[in-house]
């Protein structure tokens, strides 16, 4: 019987060492997953998701956002359908410029057969922080206008001198389709254009729901986003929400910049041209000194927000530089010089 005892005592003594032998196994190897875990959280950056927009859209924007100056009716001044407003636009507001930087976004993560379908207003509204109503009316802005585009073409042929030419016209910068519900028994012809808000080339029902938005880029960004025409950046996914924290000079700026090399330098005069920030008329009514100040604070903006890391004012030569960080924008000379 003693022996037995002495058996059975043996074998569970054996079984204890081996738990706690398997115990101390398993908590060894829980320390060294989370030694490693916190050592990659520590280490590892996590990959950001990026989009491309098409630089001929940060030149045009860069150039054309601007408060209207003309005189002429816009349609944040009236809700009903007008004929007589001008479709060339030589201005936009700093959020119907924003709101085409994210349908490029969303158009390429969402589009079927060249075709971006947005189901829901409220949802995409909320991401430029605004109502669906706002956004209505950006869409017919993107969607309703002509805006000037110029486009350097540089022809090679073999054997032959090199053509430069320059096409200068006019495009859509968006094709917007609005499909809207209609109730029972209504057609088309129960609508004049007092139910309408827009213009003659883009408009929408009031008080009707509107089942979708069918948006398209024009042939001009679409070829950009494909890497032809003036080709386009890679640029962080939380590009629209960083420029919605903008002034609007802060975001020409912003726009002009990242449609160049990181490190650039522009003569005060032709920053201020036609082509680029647009602003001669304010310089022209506001006199150079305080437009140039007006700039410095916009730089000191994009400095204090991290797009840019550094930019100068040359008094001698009347040039500003700058170098702006990879924050937003993804160029690839950032990349060399990170592998650097």
């Amino acid at each position: 019987m003693n022996k037995m005892d002495n058996q059975m005592q043996e074998d569970k003594t054996k079984k204890a060492e081996l738990r706690a032998k398997v115990r101390g196994l398993i908590l060894k190897s829980i320390v060294e997953a989370t030694k490693t875990l916190q050592t990659e959280q520590i280490f590892s950056e996590p990959k950001a998701t990026l989009h491309k927009q098409a630089r001929g859209y940060l030149k045009t924007t860069s150039r054309l956002v601007s408060r209207d100056t003309s005189g002429e009716q816009s349609l944040f001044d009236i809700s009903d359908f007008e004929t007589a407003i001008n479709p060339y636009k030589e201005t936009l507001s700093k959020m119907t410029a924003i709101t085409g930087n994210l349908l490029l976004a969303l158009w390429q993560a969402r589009q079927d057969n060249g075709i971006l379908k947005i189901t829901n207003l409220s949802e995409t509204a909320r991401l430029i922080e605004a109502t669906p109503q706002d956004l209505k009316l950006y869409l017919i802005c993107l969607g309703g206008y002509q805006v000037p585009i110029t486009k350097l073409n540089i022809i090679k042929e073999k054997g032959k001198k090199t053509k430069r030419i320059l096409s200068i016209y006019h495009d859509k910068l968006f094709f917007v389709k609005f499909n809207i519900r209609l109730r029972d028994n209504e057609t088309e012809a129960s609508f004049n254009d007092n139910y309408r808000t827009g213009t003659r080339y883009c408009s929408f029902i009031k008080d009707r729901d509107v089942e979708s938005v069918e948006v398209m880029p024009s042939e001009t960004l679409r070829a950009d986003l494909q890497g032809g025409g003036l080709g386009n950046i890679l640029v962080d996914d939380g590009f629209v929400a960083f420029s919605l924290g903008l002034s609007d000079l802060a975001y020409k700026i912003f726009c002009f910049s990242g449609s160049n090399k990181p490190t650039f330098t522009i003569g005060f005069d032709k920053l201020i041209g036609a082509n680029y920030l647009n602003l001669e008329k304010q310089v022209k009514a506001q006199g150079k000194p305080r437009v140039l100040q007006t700039i410095k604070k916009a730089f000191g903006e994009l400095v204090e927000k991290g797009h840019l890391l550094k930019w100068d004012y040359n008094d001698k030569k009347d040039a500003l530089s700058w170098t702006y960080t990879d924050k937003i924008f993804k160029h690839k000379q950032l990349d060399k010089a990170k592998l650097k």
